[in-house]
């Protein structure tokens, strides 16, 4: 079973940015998934909602990395996880990408090929059931550390980012300082978009991503071919606060 995983509080976005992640998926694979959904709203559109604890002491984005844990979101042994944030918009075929083989240890994740000092991207992991359990046991006996770690460092601008930078960090330590199996993968760079509103960034992005990967474009009028997600930035890039046309065919 290939258990595709989101988070959802209110606040930050509306419900319906679950379902239309949920029906844009569902549009773009012929592969067979369980969609689950850990929220406060029991309303959202998912196959499973795991409710959420107002009263936890884990920040908001963190809680993502519950579904490392094997006993999270009834998994089973050879289960496929895969997590989603819920701010993206499906563009092309994902077939390729929720099809992705993986082995034990393994973590598959996006290129962030953006950013020169993080070379992940957390709006997607994919790993076995019950292959990557340190991920979440490290954070849950240190949380309080690690929800502060890269905010203090002025890495991130608030304490509820940095789950992606934690990841990237305990994969690297688990591998290269305990020497212990394990690897992480990038899926190819040019299947992501890079989405903000501001007008200068976005063409910083489109000439990052033509001269990369030798296109004649990222996003204008329309995404490229090469891209099947494209990754909207945080609140103030939020998808309903965009503007452009081509959403109205993608996100639905």
């Amino acid at each position: 079973m290939i258990k595709i995983c989101t988070t959802y509080f209110e606040g930050m976005y509306t419900p319906d940015y679950v379902g239309k992640l949920y029906r844009s998926i569902k549009r773009n694979t012929s592969i067979p998934f369980e969609f689950i959904c850990l929220s406060d709203n029991k309303d959202v559109e998912a196959d499973v909602i795991l409710p959420y604890n107002h009263h936890s002491k884990f920040k908001i984005h963190w809680h993502k990395l519950k579904y490392f844990s094997s006993i999270f979101a009834n998994q089973k042994p050879g289960d496929e996880i895969i997590i989603m944030d819920i701010d993206q918009v499906i563009v092309g075929n994902l077939d390729d990408m929720i099809g992705w083989p993986v082995e034990d240890n393994e973590l598959v994740t996006y290129n962030s090929w953006w950013n020169k000092n993080l070379p992940i991207n957390g709006g997607w992991y994919k790993f076995k059931s019950g292959t990557l359990n340190f991920v979440w046991d490290e954070f849950c006996h240190g949380h309080s550390f690690w929800q502060n770690y890269f905010y203090e460092k002025g890495i991130v601008h608030h304490n509820y980012y940095g789950e992606q930078n934690y990841v990237y960090m305990i994969m690297n330590d688990w591998i290269n300082v305990r020497k212990n199996k394990g690897k992480i993968t990038l899926m190819p760079p040019e299947w992501l978009g890079k989405y903000q509103n501001d007008y200068r960034n976005m063409i910083k992005h489109n000439q990052t991503y033509s001269e990369k990967f030798n296109t004649d474009y990222m996003i204008l009028d329309k995404p490229h071919p090469n891209l099947k997600v494209v990754h909207f930035a945080g609140t103030s890039d939020s998808i309903h606060n965009s503007k452009e046309p081509w959403l109205k065919e993608f996100w639905r």
